[in-house]
């Protein structure tokens, strides 16, 4: 027997540009998202940086101090 798997292949980011993961997300009987407003607020800054909007931060290996310090700050 000579079976062939075919793995489906998608690509693209879904309806009004939300991706498919996040699409199943939502809320079955509203159509919201189960985030919090913490979370959605962190999903929309890091739109804002791919979009180029925000400034990403780089750091150095040896900047890992400086790094943790700006993060716990938040």
């Amino acid at each position: 027997m000579n079976a062939v798997v075919t793995k489906e292949i998608t690509s693209g980011i879904g309806i009004d540009n939300e991706c498919p993961i996040c699409a199943k997300l939502r809320d079955p009987d509203t159509g919201n998202p189960r985030f919090n407003a913490e979370t959605l607020a962190a999903m929309e800054e890091s739109r804002a940086i791919m979009r180029g909007e925000i400034p990403a931060k780089w750091y150095k290996p040896h900047e890992l101090d400086k790094a943790w310090s700006e993060l716990l700050e938040d």
